[in-house]
């Protein structure tokens, strides 16, 4: 059976490459299909895998930077598959077999992690992409997990939205064209198989992580049962022109975290409000 699911799926991503390889050429030329493509492929593979996607919380607004726990490579076409939205990835990415092809064509924005902050032609790409509505999704904690808990958040990769929302404070306070850029956490995490609740050994079998090699975590999900993934999208950050992008990390890695522990332990979704201490600096 699993022999079976694993050709039957191999071979619909196969023809769905295909299929859409005109298109993706297509996407250079014809703006408009930049997000239409890849959220078609995306949806198209998550039909495929059998994956049940179950999304809580208020959807993001256009133009939003939206902030993720990260398990493995497939987070991506699972939140993909949700609504048309680029990725802010690291640059190593543009090398990879096939996904490094596929985060090009989606016009995912790529950084350079290892000088620490953005960069100013980073600042301005970042600037450019949000202020003309597309909504970016940031990996916060800058590598995959075995989502069992969120690792802490790299404070250097808020510092960009930090500068952007410093700007638009300082320099344009009386511009109603332009407003604080809208940063929402979300919580996504593998929860069920077959409709069974998994246990922590099983939910570490999804993440890919470490030296783990692409291909066998590939066949992997391709010939797994079907699966349920939950998604929690948290309020978007109140007064996040006034907070430094340490305080962001803080507020955005405790959402994340608790909805996390609710999604796991089958809890109320609700996560309590962080305390915060200190002045932005």
């Amino acid at each position: 059976m699993r022999a079976l699911r694993l050709a039957w799926r191999l071979s619909g991503f196969l023809a769905a490459l295909t299929i859409l390889l005109v298109p993706h050429l297509l996407l250079f030329f014809v703006p408009v299909l930049r997000h239409v493509v890849p959220l078609l492929f995306f949806r198209f593979m998550v039909w495929l895998l059998g994956v049940q996607i179950d999304v809580t919380g208020p959807l993001p607004r256009r133009g939003s930077l939206i902030v993720s726990n990260h398990v493995s490579w497939f987070d991506i076409m699972i939140i993909g598959a949700l609504m048309p939205l680029s990725f802010i990835a690291k640059s190593e990415v543009k090398a990879w077999p096939f996904f490094g092809h596929l985060a090009r064509l989606h016009h995912s924005v790529f950084v350079n992690r290892r000088i620490g902050r953005h960069t100013l032609k980073e600042r301005a790409q970042l600037a450019a992409r949000l202020h003309r509505g597309d909504s970016l999704v940031l990996f916060a904690e800058g590598t995959s997990s075995h989502g069992l808990r969120v690792l802490p958040f790299k404070s250097s990769l808020f510092s960009a939205i930090e500068y952007l929302n410093n700007e638009i404070l300082h320099d344009a306070p009386n511009r109603q064209d332009k407003a604080p850029v809208s940063v929402q956490a979300m919580t996504l995490a593998y929860t069920r198989r077959h409709h069974i609740a998994m246990g922590r050994r099983q939910r570490m079998a999804y993440g890919w992580v470490g030296d783990m090699t692409l291909l066998p975590h590939f066949f992997f999900m391709l010939a797994g049962p079907p699966l349920t993934v939950e998604i929690i999208f948290h309020p978007p950050l109140e007064n996040v022109a006034q907070l430094s992008r340490k305080q962001m990390a803080q507020i955005l890695h405790h959402q994340v975290s608790a909805g996390l522990e609710a999604l796991t332990r089958g809890a109320p979704h609700p996560v309590a409000p962080l305390e915060m201490t200190g002045q932005k600096s």
